[in-house]
């Protein structure tokens, strides 16, 4: 990796960078309000089940496929590929966040890269709605950022930022929530190798306890996040 590079991805996947992925427990809030997820074995069993079945198998595909279409630019390839990631979700607020968070991303980005692709990239997605690992995937070949380590940088988020999330639901101490984090390293290089090596034909995203957790989210009488 490139100096740049590297400041790059630490950047655009730090705690800061305000895509709005803090606001999302992805079903982990309703499996804490109905005592499912409780400790801090139980949310590496939620952490794990996630970073495979949602980021490994599903997202990170698509974000691989999102680079190999954009420069050259191929914009009906990048369109179809934002109709299967939206496909790919099977909840709304699934749906919505992965939408949300790739606005916002593409809305912080615009105005930072200088680039003819991205503003025809901006100008596809003008009238449609892009998701986030497309427009990650997108962005991270612009500026020309090694795939792997692109996908590995995401998966490290994912992970982290779910690790913030438990320690305000479940509450899990700030050591408790470190060491599950430190102790992921193998479950997140499998979801990185998963990523890479999985044709974006071949996606699956079948977890349907994660979406039936989803869906109840929708009715918890208090909730801290938005899904």
């Amino acid at each position: 990796m490139n100096k740049k590079g590297f400041y790059y991805l630490m950047q655009l996947n730090g705690g800061t960078f305000p895509t709005g992925g803090f606001s999302q427990s992805w079903g982990l809030e309703t499996y804490v309000a109905d005592g499912t997820v409780h400790d801090r074995d139980t949310f590496r069993a939620f952490l794990e089940t996630y970073l495979d079945a949602a980021i490994g198998r599903c997202e990170g595909p698509i974000l691989k496929r999102a680079y190999e279409l954009s420069q050259p630019l191929d914009a009906d390839g990048l369109t179809k590929l934002e109709e299967l990631s939206n496909a790919s979700k099977v909840t709304k607020e699934s749906r919505e966040a992965g939408i949300r968070m790739g606005k916002a991303f593409l809305r912080l980005m615009e105005p930072i890269i200088d680039s003819e692709e991205l503003n025809d990239i901006s100008k596809l997605f003008k009238v449609r709605e892009v998701s986030y690992p497309v427009i990650y995937g997108a962005v991270s070949r612009l500026l020309d950022l090694d795939v792997e380590d692109a996908v590995r940088a995401y998966v490290y988020s994912a992970a982290n930022t779910l690790v913030q999330s438990a320690i305000k639901l479940i509450p899990l101490g700030n050591t408790e929530a470190q060491q599950v984090l430190f102790e992921a390293a193998e479950m997140m290089e499998e979801a990185t190798r998963h990523s890479l090596e999985i044709p974006v034909d071949e996606i699956t995203n079948f977890c349907p306890g994660m979406d039936i957790a989803s869906i109840k989210h929708e009715t918890l009488k208090v909730r801290l996040y938005m899904s």
